[in-house]
């Protein structure tokens, strides 16, 4: 493996990542725009004055360089230069040359002309990794990140194969679920958890059983599925999302602890070439009456990730389906 880790200036970095150079979509990384708005303005005022910020870390392939550590900084300075966000307002004023100047509150095209010279000259270090491996790659990503403070779900991206995660990636990029989660919940990864608990679903067989949707049963099934990943099955519950997507015009609530059996019921609809219209309709009764629907409620209440709240929620699902 090997590694340059040059400084670059940030009107340097926000070019590339313009013109596309620059990537936030590695499949290891978290999603972009994860920061509040005081760590992104502690971040522009830590460039404005000079200080130390950690590296970002990024892998060339085909030319392009996707960042494995450091989205969230790169994503930040982007952004705020594009006037995306305004600074905190709690942040003091920035002296250059001997002159005081004013950052609070303001967004970056109503910073003085001197402080957007010093921020678009600032230099951030990005390293450039080539000559690696996959192993490589996720070993230093699990090393990076050790002491950071990651979710479930994304602590289990490093265990996954190329292939699993690549089938993950192709599920959670669906337009879907942003349809039936909130921004919050997809900063936080609750669509990687769906994706896999459709995968777990969808496997299910007199031979396999997950067991459940904790953490030791998710860790469990990344190992067995890690060589079986079935890129046609795939495709199905693709196929699946793509009916979902248009039969909801807009966005939807639901129980997010309910989607991925949704996303099951989709799957198998199609892949045993059943009606999908009669399986929208019986969707759509169920979300209309869910408020009063005690006997499903009943595994959704608590222990959620149990084997007994999941398989009751899945025998729920299962009935339906065979009634169509």
């Amino acid at each position: 493996m090997k590694v340059s880790s040059p400084n670059k200036p940030v009107q340097t970095i926000t070019n590339k990542i313009k013109r596309e150079q620059i990537l936030f979509t590695h499949k290891l990384q978290r999603p972009e725009g994860v920061w509040n708005n005081n760590q992104k303005s502690l971040l522009i005022d830590s460039l404005l004055r000079g200080y130390l910020i950690n590296p970002t870390y990024t892998v060339l392939e085909n030319g392009k360089q996707y960042v494995i550590d450091g989205v969230q900084r790169l994503y930040s300075v982007y952004t705020f230069i594009n006037d995306g966000y305004k600074l905190s307002k709690n942040l003091e004023p920035i002296i250059i040359d001997d002159e005081t100047h004013e950052i609070a509150g303001k967004k970056y095209s109503k910073l003085d002309e001197k402080v957007r010279d010093e921020l678009c000259s600032a230099q951030l270090q990005v390293c450039e990794i080539s000559d690696y491996t996959d192993k490589d790659v996720r070993e230093m990503f699990r090393r990076l990140n050790s002491g950071k403070p990651l979710n479930t779900a994304q602590k289990m991206t490093p265990d996954m194969s190329d292939e699993l995660s690549d089938a993950v990636l192709n599920i959670i990029s669906h337009p879907f679920f942003k349809k039936v989660l909130t921004p919050a919940q997809l900063k936080s990864s609750v669509d990687l958890s769906i994706a896999m608990e459709i995968l777990m679903l969808s496997e299910i067989s007199n031979e396999y059983d997950f067991g459940s949707f904790r953490r030791d049963d998710r860790e469990k099934f990344i190992q067995y599925y890690n060589d079986k990943v079935n890129v046609e099955k795939i495709e199905i519950i693709r196929q699946g999302l793509d009916k979902l997507d248009k039969s909801f015009d807009e966005k939807i609530k639901i129980n997010k602890t309910t989607i991925s059996f949704i996303c099951y019921g989709a799957y198998r609809i199609i892949k045993d070439n059943k009606s999908f219209e009669k399986f929208m309709e019986s969707v759509n009764n169920f979300l209309a009456n869910y408020d009063s629907n005690d006997e499903y409620k009943t595994f959704t209440q608590q222990g959620t990730s149990s084997a007994e709240s999941v398989k009751g929620r899945l025998e729920y699902w299962r009935n339906i389906i065979r009634e169509l």
